[in-house]
């Protein structure tokens, strides 16, 4: 499927691996240009010449820890002066500390807010400007279910991404009569290392978990995700915007 979304450029956070890996890669495939960031270099390189290899005209890497607000700001710099303009944005990053509510202290709020909040705040700051004058942009974050089906022992990811989400919300009833749309996706059970690490790198307890838990009975891999994704950057969506969109073999059990 054409997405008509060739040669357009866009900037996929947390792209080394797992689930913005496998967006970039299925951008790359429509031909898009993609500027890839993450922490680390060498896997971010290996995943650009992936990117080039499936039909990327232009792939870059930027090395860059979301949570540090000064190389935040020099890595949005860089990218519009290599790209000229941005006009996808996957803003996507790490989970925030596991644990209870109570478990928390207000330093663990304080870290929680910059990981997962304010960093991607700042992205959309970053993009937002440029989409608004060429009157075209996306805007697609990826969360988490936790947006929608609150998960006991995440309480800071419950809090700050659905903070996230509420903010993305009224974004796009500002800029939606100026071409960009902005949305959101509930991630479910997808076999990450974010995953593994919630699970102690158990594959059998998650396998378990899934099993029990999710209506299609097992975790989906991010080659799964990616295509969804993917098409919300398209022409074919350009009337869907201020959504949540659960990704999640049917976990979420509310009705909206």
């Amino acid at each position: 499927m054409d997405l008509g979304i060739r040669g357009r450029a866009a900037l996929v956070t947390g792209a080394s691996a797992g689930l913005g890996r496998a967006v970039a890669l299925a951008l790359a495939a429509e031909g898009v240009r993609v500027a890839l960031a993450a922490r680390r270099k060498e896997p971010l390189d290996a995943a650009a010449a992936e990117a080039r290899a499936a039909g990327a005209p232009e792939a870059r890497t930027y090395a860059v820890d979301l949570a540090d607000e000064a190389r935040l700001a020099d890595m949005l710099a860089a990218v519009r002066r290599d790209f000229g303009a941005i006009d996808i944005l996957i803003a996507n990053g790490g989970g925030p500390k596991p644990g209870t509510a109570a478990q928390m202290g207000l330093a663990d709020w304080d870290a929680g807010y910059r990981v997962v909040l304010r960093s991607m705040l700042q992205l959309v700051e970053g993009v937002l400007p440029g989409m608004r004058e060429r009157r075209w942009g996306r805007i697609v974050a990826l969360t988490s279910s936790s947006v929608k089906q609150p998960i006991p022992t995440l309480a800071l990811s419950n809090t700050f991404r659905t903070a996230l989400v509420s903010a993305l919300k009224t974004l796009s009833l500002e800029v939606g009569a100026q071409g960009v749309t902005v949305n959101a996706i509930a991630t479910g059970r997808i076999r990450t290392d974010r995953l593994r690490a919630l699970y102690g790198g158990d594959d059998a307890a998650i396998d378990a978990a899934a099993a029990a838990d999710v209506p299609l009975g097992r975790v989906a891999t991010p080659e799964e995700f990616a295509p969804t994704v993917a098409f919300l950057c398209g022409e074919g969506a350009r009337y869907v915007t201020g959504q949540t969109i659960a990704i999640d073999g049917g976990l979420i059990k509310s009705l909206f």
